[in-house]
C-alpha cells in the first residue's frame, strides 16, 4: 500500500491540474464607458474664474482580450476617447473636445472575491496603464494605475457581460510649460462605469 501512495498522489495531481486548465477561458470583449476627470491643474491664487483645468468627461471606447482562470485572470485593453479639455470652476465649465483626444493601453490582472446568485462572478482588477494624450497637437504620454470593481454574469451563449466601476490615478496630463504660472500642477484621476460583452473563444 506505501508503493501505491507515491502513484496515487501524481493522478491526484494530473487530475486538478487538468480540471484547472478545462475551466480556463480566453475572450475578447468591447467596452464602453462613461468617465470624469479630476485633478491635472489648480489655480491657487483663485486669480481666475475656472480655477481647475483637467481632460473633459468622455465616452470611452475599449476592445479587451483576456483569459480567466478559476480564480484568477488576466487581460490587455485598448481603449480610445475624446476628452478634449475642461476648464471648470465657481459654477462655470466651458469644455474644448478639439483639445485631446486619448489613447490608452493597460494590462489588468484580476482575481474572483465573490459571486452574486448561481453563475454571477465579482472580481477585483488592478494593473498599470500608459495614456497617450493628444494636447494641441502635442502627445502627453503618462503611466497610470487602474484598479476596479468587476461583476460578471452569462448573457447568452458564449457571451459574458461586464459591468465595472473603475478608478485610474497618474501625474498630471500637463507638462510644466502648458499652464500659467499661478496653476499648480496636481495628480489627474478619473471615475468611470462601464459596460461590456465578451466572447468566449
Amino acid at each position: 500500500m506505501a508503493n501505491l501512495r507515491p502513484l496515487l498522489a501524481i493522478v491526484v495531481v494530473l487530475t486538478v491540474g487538468r480540471t484547472r486548465l478545462g475551466v480556463s477561458q480566453w475572450y475578447v470583449g468591447l467596452e464602453i464607458a462613461a468617465t470624469r476627470y479630476g485633478g491635472s491643474a489648480h489655480d491657487t491664487t483663485n486669480g481666475h474664474v475656472a480655477a481647475d483645468g483637467r481632460p473633459g468627461d468622455a465616452t470611452a471606447w475599449s476592445v479587451r482580450f483576456g483569459r480567466n482562470w478559476q480564480r484568477y485572470g488576466i487581460a490587455l485593453r485598448a481603449t480610445y476617447a475624446n476628452p478634449g479639455l475642461t476648464l471648470a470652476g465657481q459654477g462655470v465649465s466651458v469644455s474644448d473636445k478639439t483639445a485631446g483626444k486619448l489613447i490608452e493601453a493597460a494590462t489588468m490582472v484580476s482575481t474572483r472575491v465573490g459571486g452574486i446568485g448561481p453563475s454571477g462572478a465579482v472580481r477585483a482588477e488592478v494593473g498599470p496603464s500608459l495614456h497617450l494624450w493628444d494636447f494641441g497637437g502635442e502627445i502627453r504620454s503618462r503611466v497610470g494605475a487602474i484598479g476596479a470593481a468587476v461583476y460578471e454574469w452569462p448573457f447568452a451563449g458564449r457571451f459574458t457581460a461586464a459591468l465595472r466601476l473603475e478608478g485610474m490615478l497618474s501625474r498630471s496630463w500637463f507638462d510644466a510649460a502648458d499652464v500659467p504660472p499661478e496653476f499648480e500642477r496636481r495628480a489627474t484621476w478619473r471615475y468611470g462605469v462601464s459596460f461590456g460583452l465578451r466572447y468566449r473563444l
